[in-house]
């Protein structure tokens, strides 16, 4: 089953977003299942098209509202700053209460282990580095 995934990886470069990882340990792998209902409106892979939401290559410590070529909402625009883990973990709990007026229709993930689990996964998945990365 492994060879089939590097064999369609080489195809489909996104597939390495949706198959686990050897060196993931359970909280990634949790994060991995997570995402799954983030990806009808975001991609991950580097050059990868946004969608409803934008492209998270890269997402941690970039400047919030800053994907190039996405139409951000004005109230996320005006958010500023950085996505740092703290500031992630408080938009994925509830992202109209941290942003009010943002267009992300989604409610939010209410357990902070799932919020973690979701951050480490997109801190592995997005090859974040530098002071926003979430240490293993």
């Amino acid at each position: 089953m492994r060879r089939l995934a590097i064999a369609l990886a080489a195809l489909w470069p996104g597939l390495a977003h949706a198959q686990a990882m050897p060196e993931e340990d359970a909280e990634v792998r949790r994060g991995r299942l997570l995402f799954l209902q983030c990806r009808a409106c975001h991609t991950l892979a580097a050059g990868e098209a946004h969608r409803v939401g934008p492209n998270l290559w890269g997402v941690l410590d970039r400047p919030v509202g800053s994907a190039a070529g996405f139409a951000y909402s004005p109230a996320l625009s005006r958010w500023g700053g950085r996505w740092t883990p703290e500031r992630l973990d408080a938009f994925l709990a509830d992202p109209a209460g941290a942003v009010p007026g943002t267009t992300m229709a989604f409610g939010g993930l209410a357990r902070p282990e799932d919020r973690r689990a979701l951050a480490r996964f997109l801190a592995q998945a997005t090859r974040a580095a530098g002071p926003g990365r979430i240490p293993p």
